[in-house]
């Protein structure tokens, strides 16, 4: 995704139990800039309650970044997710991941259910849905990118055939079986501290700094 997204933007979070949409009239129906805030107020009545509470904010984050390429993207999640993991792949530890994809299964349900009756003037629906599956090889192939990246980061002028060496050589290191051995993953980043970016606000970066410190 080109843009920063709400990973930057803690006031939108704040408030959303403020938010209301006029929609008593028949017929009546929402500003497109209101998705959003629209579908993430119906996550928080609806699917959210079915979150591990441990997971529940990067599954809302991952959530808001999700709805705000909806609309652009004709709500086609085989588009979305694999630009918007790779965009987010720089930006969040790799614990993010395992939380995402716990959850993934409800939130594209979710999505499913909910954004066809989103009263918008022309009305949306989820087309081309990513299976657990899918998400959880995109997932390891970023993964095994992060680590080959930070792996040569004091090196600008490795040859780049070899760093496509080192991405194969780690993703058959952390991913067997269509199963990503987290363990592996862990140990691999451990010596790397995750840096987080100054110029996000405070809620962001308290919300990634106890991210990067789960095991």
């Amino acid at each position: 995704m080109p843009k920063q997204g709400h990973f930057a933007k803690s006031m939108r979070t704040k408030q959303l139990n403020d938010f209301k949409v006029k929609c008593n009239a028949t017929g009546a129906t929402i500003d497109n800039e209101q998705l959003t805030d629209f579908l993430v107020v119906r996550f928080a009545l609806t699917a959210k309650k079915r979150v591990q509470s441990e997971t529940r904010e990067t599954v809302q984050r991952f959530l808001i970044e999700i709805c705000d390429s909806l609309q652009e993207n004709d709500g086609d999640l085989q588009a979305i997710i694999p630009n918007l993991l790779a965009s987010l792949n720089a930006r969040v530890p790799w614990q993010f991941y395992p939380e995402i994809l716990g959850e993934w299964d409800l939130l594209q349900k979710f999505l499913q259910k909910e954004l066809p009756a989103v009263p918008l003037e022309k009305r949306l629906r989820i087309k081309h849905p990513v299976t657990t599956q899918e998400m959880e090889t995109l997932i390891a192939k970023l993964l095994a990118r992060k680590i080959a990246a930070i792996t040569f980061i004091n090196q600008p002028g490795v040859d780049p055939h070899k760093k496509d060496q080192m991405v194969t050589m780690m993703l058959t290191t952390i991913y067997h079986d269509q199963t990503i051995e987290w363990d592996k993953v862990r140990l691999l980043l451990a010596p790397f501290k995750f840096e987080i970016a100054p110029e996000l606000d405070e809620e962001t970066k308290d919300w990634l700094k106890q991210l990067a410190e789960k095991e």
